[in-house]
């Protein structure tokens, strides 16, 4: 036998003796596994077993805070049945995905754990709507959804174009928002085609804003508002404000009825 067939040989019997190791120690693994399961569901069917006694006795009792305007809201039913996974960090943020999913109203999940008394407190927080649109509430992350009638104060109601971008419409509202003497007035907005925002306020005026940018936002507001300011000192009624040429340094306003 040559050199070569004879080192072949050996090579070929070394790889089968680690195949077959191989698996030996899978079977091996398996069958520990498979002992280990059907040691604890013996211990589980053991009504006095200490196992059992161990799960009863850390298994956290569950109260749930919902607030008013998420009241009706199902938390319980979604929970999962063994409550001791509560305990398990990012149970917290599981629970919230699979809410928001299913409700929209939902932002976010909480949970304030109790060790001392074995309780698990879980705070459900609501999407707080800026404005009315369609009906829907409609939420500094651009996100629509259902809102309960009279659980929250009036808000502005827009119409904004079907194409436009709700998440860089929401970052707006919020900016805008934070204007309070401005948006404390807002009765409504409205867009048209060309992406051009109209604004009416409670005094019957009309602004004719521009295009939701962010840019000269608050610069824009803070002018607007010792526009109005004038306005109402000067030309004794509502008026009609056009800030389209805000950044060319134009502002150009009438008085509403000269419209």
């Amino acid at each position: 036998m040559s050199p070569r067939s004879r080192k072949q040989r050996v090579t070929l019997r070394f790889r089968r003796r680690e195949q077959l190791k191989h698996h030996v120690r899978k079977a091996l693994g398996r069958s520990v596994a498979l002992a280990l399961v059907t040691g604890f569901g013996v211990g589980l069917a053991a009504h006095d077993s200490v196992l059992l006694q161990f799960l009863h006795r850390h298994t956290p009792q569950v109260t749930i805070s919902v607030p008013e305007a998420l009241a009706g809201l199902p938390v319980l039913s979604e929970l999962p049945n063994n409550r001791l996974w509560l305990w398990c960090p990012g149970s917290a943020f599981w629970l919230e995905r699979r809410l928001a999913r299913k409700y929209l109203a939902v932002r976010a999940v909480r949970f304030d754990r109790r060790p001392e008394a074995n309780r698990v407190v879980v705070h459900v927080d609501p999407r707080v709507p800026l404005v009315t649109w369609n009906g829907a509430g409609f939420d500094r992350d651009g996100v629509l959804f259902a809102i309960t009638p009279g659980t929250w104060k009036a808000m502005p109601q827009v119409s904004f174009a079907p194409g436009a971008s709700k998440p860089e419409l929401g970052r707006w509202l919020a900016r805008l928002s934070a204007v309070t003497p401005l948006w404390s007035q807002v009765v409504s907005l409205k867009q048209d085609a060309y992406g051009t925002v109209e604004v009416t306020l409670k005094t019957g005026s009309v602004v004719i804003w521009g295009p939701p940018e962010k840019e000269s936002l608050t610069r824009k507001a803070q002018a607007l508002i010792r526009i109005l300011d004038d306005e109402h000192n000067h030309l004794g009624g509502a008026a009609r404000a056009d800030l389209r040429f805000f950044d060319q340094g134009r502002i150009i306003v009438r008085p509403k009825s000269s419209h």
